[in-house]
């Protein structure tokens, strides 16, 4: 078990020693703008769950992983690093939770959150889901973030590959700790995005790939999963 758990958490702890989560750079020409797109990214990040297998057996999970901005911002990748737990408590509902933490740069972040899964659909098919999470960052020297997650998607099973596609919407609040006049002290906002997970079953693992999309920012995230029991 604490080799399969060191496994699990290599990933995470590789993709988040470079990262900081400072609302000001050195080389921001618009600070405002590069503090509001730091927010809404970790954010949406912040709205990850874990993709629970519906046709599975197994009522316990653990998925770790990254994500990143499919796109430079500010010269580079933004990088975020994930870990999950899923609990399947009936057949149709299940339960999320995140909590972990982790240095980067000069913070010390804290990702405290969790969520439900509720499973529908026809007699011999519960192929929709509607999930809500909550989620928040704390533990940062420039500010603190929560993360609300609403979304609706379809599981879809096509040879031995399982994909999620649906529609989600991700709400958060942001408080400022830096007295710096052009950034705003707080923040609020939504993200309206198209998501589609897939994951697919090598050895003892479950691999996976997923993608939320946005007009203005989009995130992709890797991971891996075991289910333990």
């Amino acid at each position: 078990m604490k080799k399969l758990i060191f496994v699990l958490i290599i990933p995470s702890v590789i993709i988040c020693q470079n990262f900081d989560f400072n609302l000001n750079s050195d080389q921001c020409q618009d600070c405002e703008n590069y503090a509001r797109a730091r927010i809404s990214f970790s954010s949406l990040w912040l709205s990850e769950s874990p993709i629970i297998n519906l046709m599975s057996k197994q009522r316990i999970i653990i998925q770790t992983g990254f994500a990143s901005t499919m796109k430079k911002q500010g010269g580079e990748y933004w990088n975020y690093p994930n870990l999950d737990v899923g609990i399947k408590a009936t057949n149709n509902l299940a339960m999320t939770i995140k909590i972990f933490g982790f240095k980067a740069g000069n913070d010390a972040p804290q990702v405290i959150g969790g969520g439900l899964h509720y499973a529908y659909g026809t007699k011999d098919s519960l192929n929709w889901v509607t999930s809500l999470q909550r989620v928040d960052l704390k533990g940062l020297n420039h500010f603190r973030l929560s993360s609300l997650t609403l979304d609706i998607k379809k599981y879809i099973i096509w040879k031995s590959i399982q994909f999620r596609i649906g529609l989600g919407s991700n709400f958060y609040k942001q408080k400022t700790y830096i007295n710096d006049p052009s950034i705003p002290q707080k923040l609020e906002g939504q993200i309206n995005f198209f998501g589609i997970d897939a994951l697919y079953n090598y050895s003892i693992f479950n691999i996976g790939i997923g993608v939320k999309m946005h007009p203005n920012k989009s995130i992709m995230t890797f991971f891996i999963q075991k289910e333990i029991y």
